[in-house]
């Protein structure tokens, strides 16, 4: 018997996979703005000396062209020298600076190439005078062609910054998607934001942290918050949480932390179904999901290589859970109270500030004008123009059903209209106790409309409307706004006794929590 060993080798091909890793655009994007951040980290007395002398913070700009294909990421930090750079290049070798936000040695690598397939770093050092440039080209690498060109050009003593440009993009950023990326990245980088050591654009919009929270009150008046510190498996955990005055799907659940940058949160929370219930928590809609929230801190706990999830170790997330569970079980049972029986104690100092916030809206010179100029065609015209809408709905339109009652049934649908055709259309069709509610998703106010839940509250309105309007239709009554308005209000009333029954029945055990429309 004869024995013999080699090397475990990694081919080059390998760097064209990393295109399939299971990044989001966000977190690739917060590869870099690891670095960035990072970098200061190392060096803050030198850093922090630099950026103060110069009257600004550190500062990351994100631009994305759109018709080049082409992302550009660039910093102020204290940028790299040669070697420096050679060392960053390095797969999965980990520099002496691979640390904290970037110890893998692998982020900058394989978000780039997740992104696009030719991408080159830019980066000056501070005092240097040399500016050194450095191309991959991910195919050449992939083919054998595994030496990167780099260059050299003189600049001022002064000079330090970084540039990434990522060209031939795997996957565009479309228009919608980049307020999602502002709503992350805020939420990622909130304690640097938080307190003025980063500056965070994304195509020239300043990146912000979601952290206006209006918390519930106790009888005294203090918020419903709580801070919280803990070891579990040896390590440190710490943070807080709290029930919001007026909660969301987004806004539920707790954003988990490591050296102050957020892994997993806000818009898509960690939410363990031992506390927010339901067999599929992610995905419950209860008021507990939409009103606990909170923050925790995991130093010292692993994380994947994307950044994107805690890796416990053995009954870890167990015993975390069942923390959290004793520690909020008095804040979960507040939650579970719908917010109609606390009573929301509106002095008249708050409508005004409230009426203060609508102002721009409500008094600007273009409603006025609006409102001033308001003319209505013909009732006839408004019908006949309702039924042609309704006559062109076809079978291929994506239309959904309600049943109401046994006497009304509801179709609606969403559809791309013209932006000069109403915002809303209601009408009944051929068939008795049927009415179409139409929505033009054209419409200037209703696309604007950017968060999901007030798409769906926007929605939510307008079928009560409707429906409030055929039952009056059918009573012997005038159909005036008061007698509409006085049918939607029995309407919403119902369904806030539905919500307490519901509540009721969760915390008996009777039923498993509600889930979401698309659970």
């Amino acid at each position: 018997m004869s024995t013999d060993e080699t090397d475990l080798s990694v081919g080059k091909s390998s760097i064209t996979a990393y295109s399939r890793l299971s990044y989001t655009m966000w977190h690739a994007l917060a590869e870099f703005i690891d670095n960035s951040t990072q970098s200061r980290l190392n060096y803050p007395d030198l850093v922090d000396e630099v950026l103060r002398a110069e009257g600004t913070p550190l500062v990351v700009d994100i631009v994305h062209n759109r018709l080049k294909r082409e992302l550009t990421i660039r910093d102020n930090s204290i940028g790299m020298n040669k070697d420096d750079l050679k060392a960053a290049l390095q797969i999965a070798q980990p520099t002496k600076d691979s640390k904290g936000r970037s110890k893998y040695g692998m982020g900058m690598k394989t978000a780039a190439c997740w992104i696009g397939k030719q991408w080159k770093v830019i980066t000056a050092e501070l005092t240097s005078g040399e500016e050194w440039t450095a191309d991959i080209d991910v195919n050449a690498v992939a083919e054998g062609r595994a030496r990167v060109p780099m260059t050299m050009r003189p600049v001022g003593g002064t000079e330090h910054y970084t540039t990434i440009v990522i060209s031939e993009m795997h996957r565009q950023i479309q228009v919608r998607t980049e307020e999602t990326i502002r709503a992350y990245l805020g939420s990622m980088y909130r304690f640097d934001i938080q307190s003025g050591r980063l500056k965070l654009t994304f195509n020239n919009v300043e990146v912000t942290p979601p952290d206006n929270y209006e918390f519930s009150v106790d009888e005294g008046g203090a918020p419903r918050r709580q801070d919280f510190q803990t070891t579990i498996g040896g390590k440190p955990v710490k943070g807080w949480f709290g029930v919001l005055q007026r909660g969301g799907r987004k806004f539920g659940g707790f954003s988990l932390f490591q050296n102050q940058r957020q892994i997993r949160g806000f818009p898509n929370a960690w939410k363990p179904a031992i506390i927010f219930g339901g067999v599929d928590a992610e995905g419950a809609n209860n008021l507990v999901a939409q009103r606990l929230t909170g923050v925790i801190e995991l130093d010292g706990f692993d994380v994947s290589h994307t950044k994107d999830e805690i890796l416990y170790e053995g009954s870890e997330e167990e015993e975390l859970e069942k923390y959290l569970e004793k520690l909020t079980l008095d804040y979960v049972t507040f939650a579970q109270r719908p917010r109609g029986k606390r009573g929301s104690n509106w002095t008249k100092e708050k409508l005004q500030e409230l009426a203060n916030g609508f102002k721009q809206e409500f008094g600007s010179p273009e409603l006025k004008d609006a409102f001033n100029a308001a003319v209505l065609p013909p009732l006839e015209t408004i019908t006949a123009n309702n039924k042609r809408q309704v006559a062109s709905l076809t079978t291929e339109d994506n239309l959904a059903t309600l049943d109401v009652s046994p006497e009304l049934k509801v179709i609606f649908s969403v559809q791309q209209r013209s932006e000069h055709d109403p915002h809303l259309t209601i009408d009944a069709g051929a068939e008795a106790g049927t009415i179409y509610v139409i929505i033009n998703g054209l419409h200037p106010y209703y696309s604007q409309i950017e968060s999901p839940d007030a798409v769906e509250e926007c929605m939510r309105q307008y079928l009560y409307d409707a429906i409030a309007e055929y039952k009056v239709t059918k009573l012997a009554a005038r159909l005036t706004p008061e007698t509409i308005r006085r049918l939607k209000n029995d309407l919403l009333k119902a369904e806030v006794v539905r919500i307490e029954n519901r509540a009721a029945a969760e915390r008996a055990g009777a039923v498993p929590a509600e889930p979401t429309p698309d659970a």
